[in-house]
């Protein structure tokens, strides 16, 4: 009886464990690999060099004289710090989910730090599929001549060879953090499955 559940057991935490792998996304230590939540660091180029998309997460590591804001573009713009804002902590370790697309402002509410440059827009993308090469009208055949017969031959012109668009750098980084979800999954059920023969 127990080797009878064992295989529907170990499908039903194979098929949990690849949902696990798909789901998760990048966390990004906000100012890493040499900064942080600080007034040192060049929040502009961090975010330029960093691909935000949905299921990934922002984490401000910071000192207690810090915390984090998430506002409006107006109140990012202003370096104001609302009474009420998007959200606020100041626990020295905040997580943020990025859940949809769009653009998210985040600012430190301390006077004079958000001026002094601890502001962070970032864009988050919408997942997309990869574009298709452009669709090419070929030119109607060539009529037949008055004269010639029925079951005259006309040579058609050679075929129309198109190249793959080459990956964008968001495709390649997609299909990394893919494969490496799914190596993950798999390192789960070799896992499980091991477990199960014991």
């Amino acid at each position: 009886m127990v080797a009878m559940l064992r295989a529907p057991v170990a499908v039903a935490l194979m098929a949990a464990a690849a949902l696990a792998g798909a789901a998760l996304g990048k966390n990004h230590i906000v100012g890493s690999p040499d900064g942080g939540w600080d007034l040192s660091t060049n929040f502009t180029l961090w975010s330029l060099d960093n691909s935000f998309n949905p299921g990934d997460t922002l984490t401000f590591v910071y000192g207690l004289t810090h915390d984090v804001l998430e506002v409006k573009r107006s109140d990012y713009d202003a370096c104001t710090a609302p009474t009420t804002p998007l959200s606020s902590d100041r626990s020295g370790n905040t997580t943020i989910a990025l859940k949809a697309a769009g653009m998210r402002y985040f600012i430190c509410g301390v006077a004079g730090h958000c001026r002094s440059g601890m502001k962070l827009a970032i864009s988050v993308r919408a997942a997309s599929s990869p574009s298709l090469p452009p669709t090419s009208s070929t030119a109607p055949p060539p009529d037949f001549p008055p004269d010639a017969p029925a079951d005259a031959v006309t040579p058609l012109p050679p075929p129309l060879l198109l190249s793959p668009p080459s990956p964008s750098a968001s495709t390649r980084a997609a299909s990394g953090r893919v494969g490496v979800q799914a190596g993950f999954g798999l390192m789960l059920m070799l896992q499980l499955l091991l477990l199960l023969r014991v």
